[in-house]
Formats: C-alpha cells, structure tokens, sequence
C-alpha cells in the first residue's frame, strides 16, 4: 500500500482505509488502490463498494474499480448480482453478471433482482409489487407480500388475504385466503382458508374445490381427490361430485379410477364424461342433483297408459316417515332398457299423490352412475340416522341386472357400468341389501324391476328385454327388508309394449292405483305375482313370476305391512 493511515479495516476481500484528514478509500488485499481517499464513508462487500462524498450524495463502485454510479443519488445498496441506486427523480440498477444497466418508469424505495428468472421486486415503501428485465412495472406496487414463480405470482393484499397472479398481472385466484401455493409439477393451485380447509384450482385458474377439506390432490380429467372426515370423494368445478365416501381412491386414466371402500376395490368412471347428471354433496352430504347435460331423455314415447292417467291423490302427509329412492336406468350405452324412465317417473307420481309423501321424501336418480347409486346409499344412510331408525325406506329399481358368472351372484348396472366387468363396475345386490339392513330402518320395501339372468358370454344385452340366460343365487335379504322381484331363476323381465312400462310395473302401479294405495304388501304381492305371470305369457310369450323374499325376522309379518 506503500503509505501509513490512520485506520485501516479489512472489510471481505477488500481493505477500507482512513486518512488523517477522515477520508475513505478502498484496496484490494493485494494492494491494488480501487477506490480513492476522497469520500467521506464507503462500505465494502463482494459486489461493490458504496461510496458517500461530502455532500452527502452516494454513488458505487464495482469490487474491481470500476464507477457504476457517480455520487448524485440519496441512496445506493449493493447486494447478490444487482447494485442500486435511488433519488427522487429516478430508481437506476446495474446487474453485475449481465452488466447492463436498468433505468425503471416509477420511483422506488428499494428492489431486488430475481437472477433465475429476470423480474425485479419492487417496493413504495413496505409496499411490493413487480417489474420486468427491462424496468418496465408489470404489478404495482399494491401487496404487502409477493413471491414470483415461474409464470405465477402468489400475493397479499392490504387486507392479509392471499390471490395469484399471473406474471402479466392478470388475476387467476381471487385475494380470499389465508394462504394460495402452487404446484406446478402436479398442476394444482392449492387454496387454504383461516380453518386450515383446504381447496384447489387448476393452473389456468378454474376452481376445482371449495376450501371444506383436509387435503385435495389433483385427480386428472378435471376431477380432484378431496378428503373429509378421514373419507375420500372427488370434486370437480368447484363441488362435490362423488362424496367422500371411500377409504381410498385413485387418480383418473382414461376415463376410470380405482377406488376401496370397505375392503372392496372397485373401478369408476369419469363422472364428466360418463353420466348426463352427477351427484354434488355440500355441507358432508349429498343433498342436490346437479344436471350437467340436461335432463335424462327417454327415446321411448311418454306414458300415456290407464296408469299414467287419473292417479288417485291423497293429502300430504308432513309428519311422514317414509322416504322413496328410485333409481331408473333406461339409457345404457348399448342396451338400453326400454321405458325404464316412464317406469320411475311414474313410481314417483304414486308416491307423491297416491302413497302422499312430502316430495322433499322422495329422491330421484335417472340414468344413475356407480357414483349415483353409492350416493343413494348414503343418503339412506344419512336419514336412518337422522331418524333413529324410525324411518321407512321404499326402493325402487328399474335398468338392468346382470350376473357374475364366476359365482352365480347377481349386480345391479349403473349406465357407466360394463357387464364384462361386472364384479367391479356394478354394484352388488348382496351388498346393496346388507347396506340397507345395516341402517335398521323401521322397515324396507324394495321393488326391483329387472331380473339377474344377465347376459350372453360375449355380454351382448338384449334390447327387448330385461336380461337373459343364466340362473344366479337368490340372496337373502337381513334386518327389517322385504323385496319385491320382477323375475325368478333364469326368466327375463320383459316390458308391457302397449302400456309403455315394465310389466311388472304395470301392475305394481295398478293396484295402487285401484287401491288409491291402500293395500297390505300381502294384496300387492298376490296381485303383481297373478297378472305378470298370465300376462308374460299372453303378451311375450314367455313366463316371468315375481317374488317376494321377505328377511327372516319379517317372515310372519310382512304381508300385513302397507306402503303409507
């Protein structure tokens, strides 16, 4: 250095040094002068040192010597890769690495540079915002907080609630929540309210989930996993379409999902692309039908029948304990079940005029999905409990069943069902009446209009009738359950042409309607089991008998039960 000062401090990889006469300047460690004696303080690090003359204006040098800024500013730092320097006519900035100088629209306090991926973070005060490469301020400085990522900018706002922004300032996740993350490598934009619930949105800022769940996972296809209540269901343009019901469940590929529920392990299908209407749950349950394509459309003419018209009416009963669920499935991809939604929509009539349930009793599922119908079950469920076993279930079922030829045991289809693969795309009869046994309902009557003979091996559904061919075990129904079936063995449930209904419809509506419903299931019984066996045989030439399997504990009382 080859001359003595009055202080001398190794600040880095430099040497701050003083004069007698208190001025500053700066050496490498080598003893290269870089800075000259002549400033009244300097401060040194890796990047530059900031110098301040002795009108007390600022100005930087680089770690080498050269000047990047003279000393005309108020305020300068250097920090990783950027030197910076402010007044009150402009914000200037040098990036080191790319040596290249910055001259910004707005006046700020202090910015940072984000070397990755070229934004600058801006602040009016303790107020931040975003400016491009070339100084140009794409998000004022409005936010109290704000984190750029890639193509995403998460922020808060002056009220402590977070949004996302895109990098173009354009909004894609409104400033509602207590915390927004994005997760690109899984294309989803996780949302979380004050309760720690959490919601989704995809990456282009379409909601996938409500914030009601303790975790969301992006499921593929517009769907999303949500879990609430240690249970599993699916979410899709910011509702509940399959409700969280499973112990697990799988992400969407081509158009099906592995899902478990109770040890069992089933597939489904994309409820977005497979059914005309979805089940939405709010609130824990499932409480609403959401039409995505419209209603069900029959491609069979509209009941006209002698049971269609004149349908005894009785006065609402408010105080009911009853509940209908009918479920009617008509059009399958590729066999559809002719008037099955005449059949429903009808049975609904009888029940809300003739049988005089409040029509909030009576729950509708037409063209039902493997969702639809798990959706059913829950909600009997839901009301069982509500009740305290008070409550009295009538089910009716019309669409096709099939059997499972490995052991002889019979399904239900839902429209989104595969008879080739029934054991996991239908849904158990075994199973459907051991579910409604387990509620302990006052008691239950289920009508079943399709028959369990199924399908040809090549599992070719026959149009013009309700299945055929094969002769699957009767399952015995547990708890306070009675079933109405429309076929036994190996018979097919065919329908009544004339009458535009199932025949064992027909007459199942018949008698209530020459009842004006009332009648004890033993009149009914007798009366279905004596018109549909004549008539099969008139009308299509084959026999068709109904029967009734009442559970043991109903044996002896049954046929003295009415359906009001």
């Amino acid at each position: 250095m080859g001359k003595y000062y009055s202080e001398i401090e190794i600040q880095g990889n430099l040497i701050k040094v003083r004069t007698d006469d208190y001025k500053y300047g700066v050496y490498t460690t080598t003893g290269k002068l870089i800075v000259p004696c002549c400033f009244s303080f300097v401060w040194c690090n890796k990047e530059g040192v900031e110098v301040t003359n002795e009108d007390g204006l600022k100005g930087v040098y680089t770690s080498q010597g050269n000047i990047i800024f003279p000393c005309k500013y108020t305020k300068t730092y250097v920090s990783y890769n950027i030197i910076c320097a402010f007044n009150n006519e402009k914000t200037e900035c040098y990036i080191i690495k790319e040596k290249k100088y910055v001259n910004f629209n707005n006046i700020y306090t202090r910015l940072y540079y984000n070397n990755s991926d070229g934004y600058f973070y801006v602040y009016d005060n303790e107020l931040q915002g975003l400016a491009d490469k070339n100084g140009n301020e794409i998000i004022p400085c409005i936010y109290k907080d704000l984190h750029e990522y890639d193509l995403y900018v998460r922020a808060k706002n002056q009220n402590d609630k977070w949004g996302l922004l895109t990098v173009e300032n354009n909004e894609l996740v409104p400033f509602e929540y207590y915390n927004v993350n994005v997760y690109q490598w899984c294309g989803i934009i996780m949302v979380e309210n004050n309760s720690g619930k959490k919601g989704a949105y995809d990456l282009s800022g379409k909601k996938g989930a409500n914030c009601n769940y303790d975790t969301v996972i992006n499921a593929n296809e517009d769907l999303y996993i949500v879990k609430q209540n240690g249970k599993w269901g699916y979410c899709a343009n910011g509702k509940e379409v399959i409700a969280c019901q499973y112990d697990e469940a799988g992400t969407f590929a081509n158009g099906v999902a592995t899902v478990k529920k109770d040890g069992e392990v089933k597939l489904i299908k994309n409820p977005l692309k497979n059914a005309d209407e979805i089940q939405i749950a709010e609130g824990g349950g499932i409480n609403n039908k959401k039409t995505l394509g419209g209603p069900a459309v029959s491609r069979y003419p509209a009941p006209n029948s002698d049971v269609d018209k004149d349908i005894p009416t009785n006065k609402s009963n408010p105080n009911s304990t009853t509940f209908a669920f009918i479920i009617s499935n008509e059009n399958y991809p590729e066999a559809p079940v002719p008037y099955a939604l005449n059949d429903g929509r009808i049975f609904k009539e009888y029940c809300q005029k003739t049988l005089a349930l409040p029509e909030n009793h009576i729950f509708v599922y037409e063209d039902a999905t493997f969702g639809n119908i798990i959706a059913a079950v829950e909600k009997m469920k839901d009301i069982s409990k509500a009740y305290d076993n008070e409550a009295k279930l009538i089910i009716y079922y019309a669409g096709h069943g099939v059997p499972d030829e490995k052991n002889n045991s019979a399904y239900l289809l839902p429209i989104d069902g595969n008879a080739n693969s029934v054991s996991t795309t239908g849904y158990s009869l075994a199973k459907f009446y051991s579910q409604i046994s387990e509620m302990k309902p006052k008691s239950a009557v289920v009508f079943i209009d399709a028959c369990f003979s199924g399908a040809k091996r090549e599992d070719q559904m026959l149009t013009s009738a309700r299945g055929v061919a094969i002769k699957v075990k009767n399952d015995v129904p547990q708890g306070n359950l009675v079933v109405f079936s429309a076929a036994q063995g190996d018979e097919t449930a065919h329908q009544n042409e004339s009458k535009g209904h199932g025949l064992f419809t027909y007459y199942l509506l018949k008698k209530l309607q020459e009842t004006s419903g009332n009648t004890t299931l033993g009149e009914l019984s007798e009366y279905v089991i004596k018109q549909v066996k004549r008539q099969s045989v008139v009308i299509n030439n084959k026999l068709q008998v109904p029967m009734v399997i009442p559970s043991q504990s109903m044996v002896n009382t049954w046929q003295s039960l009415g359906l009001k």
